[in-house]
């Protein structure tokens, strides 16, 4: 394979060069580093917020993919645009590989980019079981901050951040950054290609003390049944949703088990802002849409879809 690159077997960090090392081996970067000495200064409590909001969702891969196994539609939509502009491609935020899986299955090289070393392990098993060999050395993954990456001289056709990635990017300066690494990687003709939620305001006008109920159900990692509910809380300063989700043990669980408290921190994009956000990185939106089909947005859809390019 290429210097600098590593196939499925291993995950690389972003700039450092390759080594012999077992496969699984993490090496952490100098901008990792740092980032790590910055995190043990003290937070106030909303930034502390945001970065468990960020993480704690995507702590337990398993319980990801069990609860998304059946949204298919944005798959298939990031499928046709591959057929369109080809690759290689390089996914941000692609997690478990529930979309880069599929599209290495269609014969794309994917470099898959993510901050969470749990699902960037989940996507690694699921390429073992999913992909025969030839096709696990088109799946390459890194882990990396979408903030601040660089993937050596690789110019890219295609980079996707599907299904609300770049909601946890929560100030300006964050999306300057993100957008900023994107335009350094896609090729003079590439696309940029996203999905985000639009944000509702009767959602995000909830009462924070109110309490949805769902269904029990069996939780695929713990292993019994759990009650699930979910309270919303909007900080409208910093355009910011707060999902607390809760699991409690339901009857005929384990005596030893107790109630888990998760975190899901998304800021809200409002879609004339957008165009403002990817200016900040260089981009300029060139479409977008409003559902998977291609149907131009309009008022009431519940998805933006951007596609974008260099300015």
């Amino acid at each position: 394979m290429a210097r600098g690159r590593a196939n499925v077997g291993d995950i690389r960090e972003v700039n450092t060069e390759p080594k012999n090392t077992m496969a699984g081996t993490i090496r952490p970067t100098s901008q990792q580093k740092q980032r790590r000495q910055q995190d043990t200064a003290v937070q106030p409590a909303q930034d502390l917020a945001l970065e468990r909001g960020a993480i704690e969702h995507y702590a337990d891969p398993l319980y990801y993919d069990f609860t998304y196994r059946r949204r298919r539609d944005d798959v298939e939509f990031y499928r046709r645009v591959a057929r369109q502009y080809g690759g290689p491609i390089l996914e941000i935020g692609g997690g478990s590989g529930r979309v880069a899986i599929p599209l290495v299955a269609d014969g794309h090289q994917v470099t898959l980019l993510d901050a969470s070393m749990p699902m960037l392990e989940r996507a690694r098993a699921r390429a073992l079981q999913s992909l025969d060999s030839e096709a696990r050395k088109r799946l390459e993954l890194v882990h990396g901050d979408m903030r601040d990456f660089a993937l050596g001289r690789r110019k890219f056709p295609l980079v996707i951040a599907p299904f609300n990635v770049l909601l946890h990017l929560y100030e300006p300066d964050d999306f300057a950054c993100c957008f900023r690494a994107v335009r350094r990687h896609l090729a003079p003709d590439g696309r940029f290609v996203f999905d985000v939620r639009v944000p509702e305001p009767r959602e995000l006008a909830r009462n924070p003390e109110r309490i949805y109920k769902a269904r029990p159900f069996r939780h695929p990692t713990l292993g019994y049944r759990v009650n699930y509910s979910e309270s919303f809380h909007y900080d409208p300063i910093k355009q910011v949703q707060h999902i607390t989700m809760r699991f409690t043990p339901a009857e005929g669980a384990p005596r030893s088990a107790r109630p888990i408290q998760v975190l899901l921190s998304q800021r809200q994009i409002f879609p004339n802002e957008l165009r403002a956000l990817l200016a900040l990185g260089g981009l300029r939106l060139a479409k977008r849409y409003g559902d998977f089909s291609g149907r131009p947005l309009a008022p009431g859809d519940s998805v933006e879809i951007v596609v974008a390019q260099r300015a």
